[in-house]
């Protein structure tokens, strides 16, 4: 439905659906970032859907930018992140702050992260009816604004190994289905 409500788009490197409703016409001049000027801020939708043919996950990613990710509508997803030193944190962005879910989860610009919807999951009391497609729509407000230019995907197993070695485990799902391990020679 919201899908076609909004004309999201595929997002084909990092997994999900998008559309940009809002770019500042004020820009802002910035020494550490390629071509200096961006746009003060952007808006998007994303939507996760659990089905693997429609991007059932955010794959590990980065932005020099703060991302503010805020709850719309569906089902719960699972945000994880990376500071800097190493340290993963997960957090269930979602609508039940009872089961100590948050409606708003602030990335700071420069951490890795990465988002799945949280469906069929033995803990989780959302289910569905047949046909029914489970998925996370959110807002995605980008300070200073979105530029691809800014934007980092970890690519394969052997950059996730040698950026996180110590949390492969945890990360590996989070990587593009189609990487593979790089020939070093």
């Amino acid at each position: 439905m919201y899908r076609k409500l909004y004309n999201l788009q595929h997002l084909s490197q990092e997994g999900g659906y998008f559309v940009e409703t809002h770019r500042s016409p004020q820009t802002v001049w910035l020494e550490n970032y390629e071509g200096h000027t961006r746009n003060a801020s952007t808006k998007i939708y994303f939507m996760l859907v659990a089905d693997e043919k429609y991007g059932k996950t955010n794959f590990l990613n980065k932005n020099k930018s703060d991302i503010m990710h805020t709850f719309v509508d569906g089902w719960p997803a699972k945000y994880i992140y990376v500071t800097s030193d190493g340290i993963l944190h997960e957090k269930i962005l979602g609508p039940d702050h009872e089961k100590g879910q948050v409606s708003e989860l602030l990335i700071p610009g420069g951490l890795y992260k990465t988002a799945k919807v949280i469906a069929n999951d033995k803990n989780s009391n959302y289910g569905k009816f047949y046909g029914e497609v489970p998925f996370t729509l959110l807002t995605e407000v980008v300070t200073p604004g979105f530029d691809y230019r800014d934007r980092y995907v970890l690519k394969t197993l052997d950059e996730l190994k040698s950026t996180f070695p110590d949390l492969l485990h945890e990360l590996k799902e989070f990587i593009a289905p189609n990487s593979t391990p790089q020939n070093n020679h």
